[in-house]
């Protein structure tokens, strides 16, 4: 890793802590009902783990300036996440719709359900986002 620039090494870091944080909470929800506590205690872990790992990367790396590529490549993973983003929430409305048309909505479990099913959506483009822009060092865009 030590051919790594600082943005790579930082987004590596950001993906690792991201897959070590949501992947035990959404297998853990699939099992159990979603509660606040465990929303919230789940971006708690994420923050602690996103300081913790940005710090060791920082101390651990002297070259820290960016340039014209390192910014279109950060635009180029912002751009295709906001893509996946308003494409997941267009169908989420549109699954929404087809759900109260039916008379299949739950009011009762459905305010946690869909801040966990945004959760979910916010973290796929999210990592969108870090793979685009590791793919585009490693392809030197």
């Amino acid at each position: 890793m030590s051919t790594l620039s600082y943005q790579e090494k930082s987004l590596y870091g950001t993906l690792i802590a991201d897959l070590l944080v949501y992947i035990p909470y959404f297998i853990y929800i699939m099992h159990n009902p979603t509660t606040l506590t465990s929303i919230v205690g789940t971006i708690i872990v994420l923050i602690v783990a996103h300081i913790v790992l940005q710090t060791v990367i920082a101390i651990a790396s002297r070259n820290r300036v960016t340039d014209e590529r390192d910014r279109q490549i950060a635009g180029l993973g912002y751009r295709n996440a906001y893509f996946v983003l308003v494409t997941m929430i267009l169908g989420g409305m549109g699954l929404l719709w087809l759900h109260a048309v039916h008379g299949e909505l739950n009011p009762n479990h459905m305010g946690l359900h869909f801040l966990s099913a945004f959760l979910g959506m916010v973290v796929v483009s999210e990592l969108v986002k870090i793979v685009t822009q590791l793919v585009a060092y490693r392809r030197s865009i």
